[in-house]
C-alpha cells in the first residue's frame, strides 16, 4: 500500500508586530483640530494611521486618502511618498495586491526623487512580497535582492536578517530548497548575532523545512531541536508545539521510532487542546492516527482520525479528505473493504469541493479586487464632496455588475488556459525529476560497486596477509619450539602480537563501515565534553606511540562541550591519532588542538611524520579509492579508517579534510556542532 509523505504542520512562520489602539484614537484622528498647520496636521494623522494599519484597513485607507489630499495642496514631497506606502499598506493587509503594487510603485519613485535610501530598501521589500503573494516569483526575488543590497550598505542587520528570510519563503515555494536553507541559514547567522531569539527559532525551523522537502532527515531533525528548544526557552506554547509535531511527522515518514514519533505527537495534540488552537490541534490528530497505523493498532488509528474530523472546520476541505484518505487505507489494511470503500468516497467528495473552493476563491479575489477600486475612487470623491447624485449612484452599480460579468467571463478564459499551462509544465517537470532520479541511482550504483569491491579487497587480501603471519610463527612456535633462543621466541612473539592487533584494527574498523552502510548504526547524539574522549584515546595508544619514542601532546581547554555521538567520535579520533602515529619517525610528535567557535568546535590531529602527496590526499576520505600505505615500522593498513571518519564525521553534522607536505607531515582538520551551535 502506497505511503505518501506527509508535510503536516511544517509552516514557515512569519510575524506581523503591531500596536494596541483604542476607538477614541481613531475618531479622535478623524476629528483632528483645523487649527494646526498642514504639516502638523499629517504629523498627527501618520502616527495615527502607522498605529492601526494592520488593525483596520479600511479606516487606515480613510486616513491615508484625506492625508494625499492634503499634499495635493503643499509640496510636501516626504509625507505624501509616506502616505503612499501606506496606502499600500492598506492594500496589502486587505489582500488587494495590484492596488499595493500601485501605490508601492509610487511611492518608490518619490523616495528615490528625494534619495531616502532606508524607505527605497522597505519598499522594495514590500513590492518583493507582493510579487510573492501573486506568485511572480523572479520579480519576487529581484526586488528582494535589491532591497537587501541597500540595507547591506547601511549596515542595517536585522532588515537584511529579515529580506533574507523573505526571498527563503520564495524559494521555498518554487522548490529550491537548498537556496531555501542557505537563505535561512544567513537570516538565522544574523539574528543570532543580534540576539533575535523569536526570528532566530524561525529560521532554524525554516532550514529544517528545506530539509524535510529535500528529504534529509536528520538535518531537518537537528533544526527542529533548534527551533524547539529556544520556542521552550521564549515560553511560546503553540510554536513550541508546531516545532514538537514537525519533529514527530519526520518520525514518522522514516519509520524511524513509530515509539517516538507517537510521544511527540500527543504532546504537541496536548498544548494545542491547552491554547483552544482546534486547527492545530485536528492537524496533529491526523498525524498520530497515522503513527497508530504504523505500529498496526488500527482501532486507535481509527477514533484518532475520527477525533481530527470532529474538531476541523466545516470548511476546513483538505484536512477533512487527508483525513477520510488515513481511514481508507486503515480501513483496507484491517481488510474492512465496504468501510474502506465508504471512506474512499467521502475523501473523493471533499477533494472535488477543495478544488470547486479553489475556483470559487479565484473569482472572489478578482472581485474583491475590483470592488476595492470601486471603493478607493468613491473615497476620493467623498473627500471632494459628500453630496452625490443619486443617478450617479445607479451608474456605478450597472458598471460594477458589468464589471463582474466581465471579470468573470476573464476568469474562465484564464482557468482553462491555466490549467493546459500547468498541465503541460508539471508533465515537463516529471519527465526532469525522473532524469535526475535517474542519474542519481547510476552514480549510487557507481559508488556501491567501488565499495563492495574495496570490502572484498580487504576481506581477500589484508586481512589474509596477518592471518599468514600469525598461524606462520605460532606453527614454528609449537612444533621447534626447543630450537629458538629466547630472543628469537620474543620476537616471534612480538610478531603475532602485531598482527593480531593489525587483525583487530582491521576487524573493527569493517564493522563500523559496515554497520555505516547498512543502517545499523545508530547516532545518538548527546553533550559531551571533548577532553574527555581525547584523554581515553590518548590512554589507549600511549604504550603504541612508547614504542616509536613518540610524543603525545594537547591543546585544548579543560571544558569545551561538544553535541555529538561519543562512540562516533571516539572511533574518528582513535583513527587518526593511530594514523598519525604509524606515519610519524622515530622521536617525533603527534600534536591535537581544539578551537571553539560559537556555533562549531574544530579538532585538528599534527604529526611531523612523512606527509602524503596531493594526489592521495584528494582520495584518502574515498572508499572507492586505491590509497594504501605502510607506516615508517611498516605497520599495515587498509585506507579503510578515513573513509570511516568521513562517514560518522558527517552524521555529526560535520566535515572532515586534510592538509600536507611531503616530508614534513599532516594535519587532518574535523568540526563538530558546539553545544551553543545546538541549542
Amino acid at each position: 500500500m502506497q505511503m505518501v509523505k506527509r508535510s503536516g504542520l511544517h509552516i514557515i512562520f512569519l510575524f506581523i508586530f503591531h500596536l494596541a489602539f483604542s476607538q477614541d484614537d481613531v475618531d479622535s484622528l478623524l476629528s483632528i483640530q483645523t487649527d494646526v498647520s498642514a504639516e502638523e496636521k499629517l504629523s498627527q494623522m501618520l502616527d495615527f494611521s502607522q498605529r492601526y494599519v494592520r488593525e483596520d484597513s479600511t479606516k487606515c485607507l480613510e486616513v491615508a486618502n484625506k492625508a494625499i489630499a492634503i499634499t495635493d495642496s503643499i509640496n510636501a514631497p516626504l509625507f505624501e511618498s509616506r502616505f503612499l506606502y501606506l496606502r499600500g499598506e492598506c492594500y496589502y493587509y486587505y489582500d488587494s495586491y495590484p492596488l499595493a503594487l500601485k501605490n508601492y510603485s509610487e511611492a518608490l519613485e518619490i523616495f528615490r526623487q528625494i534619495n531616502d535610501v532606508q524607505n527605497i530598501a522597505e519598499t522594495l521589500n514590500s513590492i518583493g512580497l507582493v510579487y510573492y503573494y501573486l506568485g511572480e516569483y523572479n520579480k519576487a526575488a529581484e526586488n528582494l535582492y535589491q532591497a537587501l543590497n541597500l540595507f547591506s550598505k547601511q549596515n542595517s542587520a536585522e532588515d537584511e536578517a529579515r529580506v533574507y528570510s523573505n526571498l527563503a519563503m520564495v524559494f521555498t515555494r518554487i522548490g529550491d530548497f537548498e537556496e531555501s536553507i542557505h537563505h535561512y541559514e544567513l537570516a538565522a547567522e544574523i539574528n543570532a548575532r543580534v540576539g533575535k531569539k523569536t526570528s532566530l527559532a524561525v529560521n532554524y525551523n525554516g532550514v529544517g523545512v528545506g530539509y524535510y522537502n529535500l528529504e534529509q532527515y536528520d538535518s531537518s531533525k537537528v533544526y527542529y531541536n533548534k527551533a524547539l528548544f529556544l520556542f521552550r526557552e521564549l515560553k511560546n506554547k503553540k510554536r513550541e508545539a508546531i516545532a514538537l509535531n514537525n519533529i514527530a511527522n519526520i518520525y514518522l515518514n522514516t519509520k524511524d521510532s513509530m515509539e517516538l514519533a507517537l510521544d511527540f505527537y500527543e504532546r504537541a495534540v496536548d498544548v494545542f487542546g491547552e491554547l483552544g488552537d482546534s486547527r492545530s490541534e485536528a492537524f496533529a490528530l491526523e498525524g498520530l492516527g497515522g503513527a497508530y497505523r504504523e505500529l498496526g493498532q488500527y482501532e486507535s488509528a481509527i477514533n484518532t482520525f475520527y477525533k481530527s474530523l470532529q474538531l476541523a472546520d466545516d470548511y476546513e476541505y483538505y484536512l477533512k479528505q487527508l483525513n477520510y484518505q488515513d481511514l481508507a487505507l486503515t480501513y483496507e489494511e484491517q481488510g474492512r473493504i465496504e468501510e474502506a470503500y465508504h471512506a474512499f468516497k467521502m475523501h473523493d467528495q471533499y477533494q472535488d469541493t477543495l478544488r470547486q473552493e479553489e475556483r470559487q476563491n479565484q473569482v472572489a479575489e478578482l472581485e474583491k479586487q475590483y470592488e476595492t477600486q470601486q471603493k478607493e475612487a468613491e473615497i476620493e470623491r467623498l473627500s471632494v464632496s459628500r453630496e452625490i447624485d443619486q443617478l450617479q449612484i445607479k451608474r456605478d452599480k450597472e458598471l460594477r455588475a458589468f464589471g463582474i460579468i466581465l471579470i468573470l467571463v476573464l476568469v474562465a478564459a484564464i482557468f482553462f488556459v491555466s490549467v493546459a499551462y500547468l498541465n503541460k509544465r508539471r508533465i515537463n517537470d516529471l519527465l526532469r525529476l525522473k532524469n535526475l532520479k535517474i542519474e542519481e541511482q547510476r552514480k549510487e550504483l557507481e559508488v556501491l560497486n567501488a565499495s563492495k569491491n574495496k570490502f572484498f579487497s580487504i576481506i581477500a587480501h589484508d586481512l589474509k596477509n596477518p592471518f599468514h603471519s600469525v598461524m606462520g610463527y605460532a606453527y614454528l612456535i609449537h612444533k621447534e619450539y626447543d630450537r629458538f633462543s629466547d630472543i628469537e621466541r620474543k620476537q616471534y612473539a612480538s610478531d603475532i602480537y602485531n598482527s593480531s592487533n593489525s587483525i583487530s584494527r582491521l576487524l573493527q574498523n569493517l564493522l563500523d563501515w559496515s554497520r555505516s552502510q547498512t543502517g545499523r548504526l545508530e547516532y545518538i547524539p548527546q553533550e559531551l565534553n571533548f577532553r574527555d574522549i581525547y584523554e581515553g584515546i590518548e590512554h589507549l595508544l600511549l604504550p603504541v606511540a612508547a614504542q616509536k619514542n613518540i610524543q603525545l601532546i594537547s591543546e585544548m581547554p579543560e571544558q569545551v562541550t561538544v553535541y555529538a555521538d561519543p562512540m562516533m567520535i571516539e572511533t574518528v579520533m582513535r583513527n587518526l591519532l593511530n594514523n598519525a602515529i604509524k606515519f610519524t619517525n622515530e622521536k617525533g610528535q603527534v600534536k591535537t588542538v581544539l578551537k571553539s567557535e560559537k556555533e562549531t568546535v574544530t579538532v585538528c590531529v599534527e604529526d611531523t611524520g612523512v606527509g602524503i602527496s596531493p594526489d592521495d590526499l584528494n582520495k584518502l576520505f574515498q572508499i572507492e579509492s586505491k590509497v594504501k600505505r605502510r607506516g615508517t615500522h611498516e605497520e599495515d593498513g587498509t585506507g579503510l579508517g578515513l573513509v570511516i571518519c568521513s562517514e560518522f564525521v558527517r552524521k555529526n553534522g560535520g566535515r572532515i579534510w586534510g592538509e600536507s607536505v611531503l616530508g614534513q607531515g599532516s594535519r587532518f582538520y574535523f568540526t563538530l556542532p558546539s553545544t551553543s551551535g545546538h541549542s
